[in-house]
């Protein structure tokens, strides 16, 4: 692979990494986990806020790892 794809795939993913963490930390502690309904439907919730935290992480954490790259 051509070290630039490597770059953006560890940065990219090294977000998620951090996102699912704060995702797991708000359903769990945080003030999100009391407002997820029991019963099926909470795992659909559950998906789409570990999904949008760790896609905005991602894009984050790649965006300033490009801006801080010389």
């Amino acid at each position: 692979m051509p070290p630039p794809l490597i770059f953006v795939i560890k940065n990219f993913a090294m977000g998620a990494i951090i996102g699912l963490m704060a995702a797991c930390w708000l359903v769990a502690f945080g003030t999100v986990g009391s407002h997820i309904p029991s019963g099926s439907n909470g795992y659909l919730a559950i998906g789409m806020i570990a999904y949008s935290m760790a896609s905005c992480f991602g894009m984050g954490f790649l965006a300033t790892a490009l801006m801080l790259l010389e």
